[in-house]
């Protein structure tokens, strides 16, 4: 990684080829979450790309290459109103950049692009979870703009053999 400045006009994220997310990139996303998460699943991640690439209206999931290999991706949802509210978002259900390539600048060209993307199509709010406890995607999302929305996000376990 250089260390040296850029010239005027060049920004850190420019070496990073951003491209719509296809089919065949299924192999790739399930590669490089397997190493960060250290479990394969390849199911969960053709599910997630049909309705990213195949089902949805619009497509926003993005993929990031360099030297024409797959070392990052970002699976993206729109939405037009939830909860009662109605406004245009989008919520980053997944993202994930190859070990080998971090420190590369591979997430915030990512991002930069589903801004991008996002923007034009006139989407106010983008939304993500992040594990309590995952420090450095934290820190990531952080230095990208992200702060603690002004909703609180719930669960509740859901016990079938439990009686009230």
């Amino acid at each position: 990684m250089s260390t040296q400045p850029l010239e005027p006009g060049i920004l850190e994220t420019d070496s990073t080829l951003v491209r719509l997310m296809n089919e065949q990139d299924l192999e790739a996303v399930v590669a490089i979450d397997a190493v960060a998460s250290g479990r394969r699943r390849p199911r969960y991640f053709k599910l997630m790309l049909e309705r990213a690439v195949k089902q949805a209206a619009l497509q926003v999931s993005l993929i990031a290459e360099m030297d024409g290999h797959v070392v990052g991706f970002a699976i993206a949802s729109l939405y037009y109103g939830e909860y009662g509210v109605s406004e245009p978002t989008a919520s980053l259900d997944a993202i994930g950049v190859d070990p080998a390539n971090r420190g590369q600048h591979v997430g915030k060209a990512l991002l930069r692009q589903l801004r991008l993307n996002l923007s034009a199509l006139r989407v106010t709010t983008l939304r993500t979870e992040v594990s309590w406890d995952d420090f450095d995607l934290l820190a990531f999302f952080k230095k990208e703009g992200f702060s603690p929305a002004r909703r609180l996000c719930l669960d509740c376990a859901l016990d079938p053999t439990r009686v009230e």
